[in-house]
């Protein structure tokens, strides 16, 4: 397994309300930013006015597999490598 950097980030969120399959949230710092969610994304049993940290890792080794892929196709359709 090769070491890898990984770069990472947290929020805080609060549900907002719960309508139908999907969670309204709202971000902790700033009441302004909402967005939907389905509940399928979020532990069970989560109600209005939990509240979640999200967190997001940047995937290095997904990224360069679609880049090793792309590039694949590049060659094989057009017989070059693409630039960089």
């Amino acid at each position: 397994m090769t070491s890898t950097r990984q770069r990472e980030a947290a929020i805080k969120v609060v549900i907002d309300r719960i309508e139908g399959d999907l969670a309204v949230l709202v971000l902790y710092d700033d009441d302004r930013v909402k967005f939907n969610l389905p509940l399928q994304y979020l532990p069970k049993g989560v109600r209005g006015g939990d509240h979640l940290r999200m967190s997001f890792t940047v995937d290095e080794e997904s990224r360069e597999a679609e880049k090793q892929k792309i590039e694949e196709l590049y060659e094989e359709l057009l017989g070059k490598k693409p630039k960089s």
